[in-house]
């Protein structure tokens, strides 16, 4: 019986400790994972110097999710710029926990499917309680 393999690596980026916050939480409900790093954009970092970093924790030839914390910051910026030279990148912004922990516990093929999927479960990771509350009550 073979266990299935997620095929495409994950860096959780963004600002000061955001990303490793993140990954430690999403680790925390799934379970530690081969294959995810968190890359944080520190004060004293030059545009230069992330993009250094961020193109360190890429492995050449194997297609990797970026997942952003905000579009238009620097994290997202210099990632895009990497993904426009890489048909391997797919790079995300507005992440959050529902987002992490479902491309996490995703497994397969980084597809335009998946991609779809993800978008949705961090889309719906948002609500407000109220609106939770008054579905509960139909």
């Amino acid at each position: 019986m073979s266990v299935p393999t997620r095929d495409f690596d994950i860096i959780i980026t963004g600002h000061s400790a955001l990303p490793c916050a993140l990954l430690d939480t999403a680790e925390m409900i799934c379970g530690r994972q081969a294959g995810v790093r968190a890359i944080s954009l520190r004060a004293d970092m030059s545009p230069e110097s992330y993009s250094a970093a961020l193109r360190a924790a890429i492995t050449p030839d194997r297609p990797t999710l970026i997942l952003c914390d905000l579009a238009g910051g620097t994290p997202f910026n210099e990632a895009s710029s990497l993904a426009g030279q890489s048909n391997n990148l797919v790079v995300m912004a507005g992440a959050n926990l529902a987002l992490a922990v479902e491309a996490l516990l995703s497994m397969g093929a980084l597809d335009k499917t998946l991609i779809e999927r993800l978008l949705a479960a961090g889309r719906d990771g948002v609500v407000e309680a109220a609106q939770m509350r008054i579905g509960r009550s139909q």
